[in-house]
């Protein structure tokens, strides 16, 4: 036992000599030397074909000047280092450190890791780490893309880059990266932003300060504030994952979606793109805003879904549950509608109710038609009721199963056409604007012609029943059609609109 811990003692003293005799670096070719020893240090000057070895690394070049004691090399004219013949460096010089492994190259550099070939003017390789740094600029070249920037670290082992100053990444199809920092995998071409950073392709342009990008997917996944642009649209979110070559995009926080040409605005808290499709869906505080000449359209939902086909010339817009609109001179609610953008149609369902100076407007189902941004046409359908209030507070009433109304340059009713079913109130009033009485018609169909808000005349095309009462006549029965309900108190505003898309933070 004692025999085998003198042996084991002995090893340990020996172990550091050991580890000294295997780094230094060793002569294995020269066409010449000279030894000097000065001083107790030891100069050795190699020349023609000189190939030096320490373990498994390899010095080659025309000529070199050797410290044995120092253990350090001077390597001139076509230097080549091959690390366990997975990185070459090849350069005009060196300088290489057996003792701390460190080589200094200048001078057309270029390191070959069978991954990407690197190019500089200076480089510095720690053999122990594998890490190759460069401050002069290099340029980067694997077989999808080029990579050029002012500074530089690559592992040549775990094949991650970090790239300083003037970063730009060119793949061989023409997209690109520029950034001012960045970090890039050679192996699975994925490059990390860690700032501002913007990547372009044809089809698109993305702007970003955080996530990763995918050169050869062409799949990014953005966790800070990031815009992706097109031709045709504009999509910026908190965080952004989007894949250029199906254009699907998945959009988190303060989302915003402009299509260009349309002039729509799409806002809220979540959003999903399909380019391919033209479908782009925005929940979460949704909001819509069309910019129109002299005015703009709000509308908000539970959901907006905008659907834009070029091809087909498609441009519309779906809104579902809780859907509020405000227009200068419109506003209403309804449960869901589509609004043709390209036409400036819009369809309301599940009982909607609408105002627009001074008339409220409710049925089953409606249709709006505009011509030059403004009201032009309205088709009520189902238990359709139309309510006007004149200057003296008087409520004019049509009833119908089918009600078409049209507007005047204004905005107020210029005429009413009823469809089935009709019954009608309204007040006549004198030329001094004092009322004489109220006229209350039943007839199937018939056209009303309204000035001011006030019905001018009435031509009845089947056969009507009419009762006219003076003031001193009227009850409630007889002003009030059944189902008469004036919701002035609902008219929806701007302020409304946008207090319900205002995010607010939970205490």
């Amino acid at each position: 036992m004692q025999q085998r811990y003198r042996i084991f003692l002995l090893f340990l003293l020996m172990f550091p000599a050991i580890l000294q005799a295997q780094s230094q670096l060793e002569v294995i070719r020269a066409d010449s030397l000279n030894g000097i020893q000065q001083d107790l240090i030891m100069r050795k000057t190699l020349i023609g074909h000189v190939q030096l070895r320490q373990g498994t690394t390899l010095v080659s070049c025309d000529q070199a000047v050797l410290n044995s004691s120092t253990n350090n090399v001077e390597a001139y004219g076509h230097v080549k280092i091959i690390q366990a013949d997975t990185v070459t460096i090849n350069g005009d010089t060196a300088i290489y450190n057996g003792d701390s492994r460190q080589a200094f190259i200048t001078g057309r550099v270029k390191l070959d890791d069978h991954t990407i070939i690197l190019t500089t003017n200076k480089l510095d390789y720690d053999l122990n780490s594998r890490m190759a740094i460069y401050h002069t600029g290099a340029k980067i070249v694997d077989k999808k893309s080029t990579l050029t920037s002012r500074e530089g670290f690559y592992n040549t082992v775990t094949k991650n880059f970090l790239f300083k100053e003037k970063v730009k990444v060119v793949d061989k199809d023409g997209s690109a990266v520029r950034a001012d920092s960045l970090r890039y995998n050679t192996a699975s071409k994925e490059a990390y932003f860690i700032c501002p950073t913007e990547i372009i392709t044809k089809k698109d342009t993305v702007l970003t300060t955080a996530g990763f990008y995918n050169t050869q997917t062409k799949v990014s996944n953005f966790t800070g504030r990031s815009t992706a642009r097109t031709a045709e649209y504009i999509l910026s979110a908190d965080t952004l994952f989007y894949d250029s070559p199906t254009q699907i995009g998945v959009a988190r926080g303060k989302v915003e979606f402009l299509s260009q040409k349309e002039k729509v605005i799409l806002t809220g808290d979540h959003g999903r793109y399909a380019g391919k499709t033209g479908v782009t869906r925005v929940y979460g505080h949704a909001l819509m805003k069309n910019i129109l000449e002299k005015d703009t359209l709000y509308l908000t939902a539970d959901t907006l879904v905008s659907v834009s086909i070029e091809k087909d010339s498609i441009r519309k817009l779906f809104a579902y549950k809780n859907v509020l609109i405000y227009k200068s001179d419109l506003s209403g609610k309804c449960d869901s509608l589509g609004y043709d953008v390209k036409d400036s149609t819009i369809h309301f369902y599940q009982k909607p109710i609408l105002w627009a100076n001074g008339s409220q407007m409710q049925a089953d189902s409606m249709s709006l038609f505009m011509t030059n941004q403004k009201l032009r046409e309205m088709r009520l359908r189902g238990h359709s009721f139309i309510i006007t209030k004149d200057s003296v507070a008087h409520y004019n009433q049509i009833k119908g199963r089918k009600v078409w109304v049209h507007f005047a340059d204004d905005s107020k009713l210029k005429r009413v056409q009823v469809d089935g079913n009709g019954e009608s109130v309204y007040y006549v009033m004198d030329d001094k604007q004092v009322t004489t009485g109220l006229n209350r018609v039943e007839c199937s169909r018939m056209n009303i012609f309204f000035d001011d808000n006030k019905v001018k005349r009435i031509a009845f095309i089947t056969k009507p029943e009419a009762k006219f009462a003076p003031p001193k006549e009227w009850k409630e029965e007889l002003e009030y059609l059944d189902g008469f309900n004036w919701r002035a108190k609902e008219i929806i505003t701007l302020p409304m609109v946008l207090d319900r898309v205002r995010y607010v933070k939970k205490p």
